[in-house]
């Protein structure tokens, strides 16, 4: 498979597995804190962290699994903090265009993750999250790059 798609499976399919669980066990018990979350949103990312691994163990080379992994969680994480507060709200409530536009723009924005999260109660799940793929990483990615190997050609040979 080509360097990108594994990007874009490692970036999306991160993102969605660690937040899911943010999402579908308020649907179950309203009255949950977070507890279990912490414990289910970085458990859940391992797993599709080592399915990833095992599918891809015949290469050598490409993109590391868990560095997008962590982009992704991080690029996800207003997205689904909103619909999770949706999923524990009663009555629910309604999203305007304008809502989305600045949960787009602030995902971009590690501040404002930082602290939405926070206001939700997910932080330490996201931190977890974040230092166990960091974990795996170094462990077990260590030949697999970060920035593609042509990109970091240019930028080592760029003259100031």
């Amino acid at each position: 498979m080509s360097s990108w798609k594994w990007i874009v499976i490692s970036l999306f399919g991160g993102g969605f597995v660690f937040w899911i669980p943010d999402m579908v066990i308020p649907a179950f018990d309203h009255t949950e804190q977070g507890g279990l979350v912490t414990i289910a949103c970085p458990a859940m990312l391992i797993v599709f962290y080592a399915l990833l691994l095992r599918l891809r163990r015949s290469e050598s080379g490409g993109p590391s699994t868990a560095v997008f992994a962590i982009c992704g969680m991080w690029l996800l994480s207003l997205l689904f903090t909103l619909l999770a507060q949706q999923v524990r709200a009663d009555g629910g409530g309604r999203f305007t265009w304008g809502d989305f536009g600045y949960v787009l723009v602030s995902s971009f924005l590690p501040n404002r993750i930082v602290k939405f999260v926070t206001l939700e109660g997910s932080i330490l799940a996201l931190g977890i999250g974040t230092a166990v793929m960091i974990v795996c990483h170094l462990v077990f990615e260590r030949s697999r790059w970060i920035l593609p190997p042509g990109l970091w050609t240019s930028l080592r040979h760029v003259k100031p």
